[in-house]
């Protein structure tokens, strides 16, 4: 198995490298500095910025299960094409920035 990682601490500890290890899975390393064009990543700090802002939410581990549940069920389709409609300028910007910065 062949994992891409950009070095982020939670991917560069000594457990994590033991256990890649151990799963004989093999890293390959990019830069951080490279733009995220995953989609899904718009829709993670979407949820994470609304469940941020539940009151009570971080007061036990069910209450942020169930503010993360219900800020998923009430993001709506235009929230997600919203946030993921612009995948193809995105893409074309870090195309033309030859996968530099961008406005993104």
């Amino acid at each position: 198995m062949l994992v891409v990682e950009d070095g982020a601490p939670a991917h560069t500890s000594c457990l994590t490298k033991s256990a890649w290890l151990k799963l004989g899975i093999t890293l390959l390393i990019h830069p951080s500095s490279l733009p995220d064009l995953n989609p899904i990543e718009l829709l993670w700090l979407l949820l994470k910025n609304h469940v941020a802002d539940t009151p009570g939410a971080s007061n036990s581990l069910k209450n942020l299960w169930l503010a993360a549940q219900h800020t998923w069920e009430e993001i709506t389709e235009e929230e997600i094409q919203r946030h993921t409609g612009k995948m193809l300028e995105r893409v074309a910007q870090v195309q033309a920035a030859k996968g530099w910065h961008t406005r993104f």
